[in-house]
């Protein structure tokens, strides 16, 4: 073979794995996607090879991502936009956007796939985006101020915001948009989980240097624990084990076992570690470190670091894309057979 031929191959090969086709790459693999605040891209990761295979552009910084329901759009807030930014995941490409409030910071979807719910974190409320007209439903006054992440009940019919500088969280019922309680909690509270039974609540207590254990049937805290420094983000793994929890000031993730809630394991990071996702089976973290531009994934059974990936400046909202395409695919390519 002459040096051309090998040279060729090389090349063709290189292409190959670092821009598959999208179809392909979803079809056979899980992806990660990281939006890079500060340049205004998203970085996609495969699981498979642990590289980044694409950059798309996303326009000025892009923040919290999010999946829909139907896992075949991701939901994309710009700060300081009041645009969400809707991304296709069939080509990964942007097709539309849709003003979904004043100043959306954080979102989650409803249960019945009507509605997504967008935090406004400077007009202090709640947007209701009706999915199928593409428009605001309503905006509700949820009692707290500077509301920065919202999660929704496993039932659908309860929302739990965390308010910043009010230092609470918000429990609203979603039928009748009436605010049920306010819990009180640490300075700067951003992480907020649910048990998939809906019976307990997490909590980060941001300046209070701990995370809180609330009863969700009476919404009241039933368990402080501190912790080594402030916490920003915490997320139960899909099997409601352990709760990671990322402290950016002194660069670790912390992991905690939901039994006893007695420290499992101190992981170091990079430079500022934020927001976490796992991968559907439980087995992936993946992390973000804002300042060194970089997302670690670590080993969410044994809860070690397994490697770091180069990605944009600012990394900060981070998606795992389950391999959900594969069977789509294959249904479409056994209708067009028929043809």
């Amino acid at each position: 073979m002459s040096m051309k031929t090998k040279t060729f191959l090389v090349l063709f090969l290189s292409v190959s794995i670092i821009f598959p086709s999208l179809i392909e790459a979803v079809g056979k693999d899980e992806l990660i996607l990281i939006t890079n605040t500060r340049d205004g891209t998203i970085s996609v990761i495969s699981r498979t090879t642990n590289e980044v295979i694409k950059t798309i552009n996303a326009g000025k910084k892009s923040n919290r991502i999010s999946l829909s329901n139907d896992k075949q759009k991701a939901f994309i807030i710009n700060d300081g936009s009041p645009f969400v930014r809707i991304l296709d995941l069939k080509d990964f490409s942007f097709k539309k956007s849709a003003r979904v409030g004043r100043d959306p910071y954080n979102l989650a979807f409803g249960k019945n796939g009507k509605f997504a719910y967008f935090v406004n974190t400077y007009s202090d409320n709640l947007s209701v985006f009706n999915l199928k007209t593409q428009k605001i439903h309503t905006v509700f006054k949820h009692g707290g101020n500077n509301p920065v992440n919202i999660k929704i009940s496993r039932d659908g019919k309860y929302a739990y915001i965390a308010n910043e500088l009010s230092e609470d969280v918000s429990v609203v019922n979603l039928q009748s948009f009436s605010i049920i309680k306010q819990i009180e909690s640490g300075h700067y509270t951003e992480g907020i989980d649910i048990t998939e039974n809906g019976e307990k609540l997490y909590i980060s207590n941001g300046e209070r240097n701990s995370f809180s254990i609330v009863d969700t049937k009476l919404n009241v805290i039933i368990q402080t624990i501190n912790l080594k420094d402030e916490p920003h983000d915490l997320l139960l793994t899909p099997n409601n084990e352990f709760l990671y929890i990322t402290l950016p000031h002194i660069n670790t993730v912390e992991i905690f076992s939901t039994k006893n809630h007695k420290l499992a394991a101190s992981v170091k990071q990079g430079i500022r570690p934020d927001l976490i996702a796992f991968t559907p089976d439980g087995k992936l973290a993946y992390i973000t470190n804002r300042d060194s531009k970089e997302v670690y994934v670590m080993d969410a059974i044994q809860h070690k670091n397994l490697k770091k990936i180069k990605v944009g400046n600012g990394p900060h909202g981070v998606l795992v894309i389950p391999n959900w395409n594969k069977k789509n695919h294959k249904k479409v390519s056994k209708h067009q057979s028929k043809k």
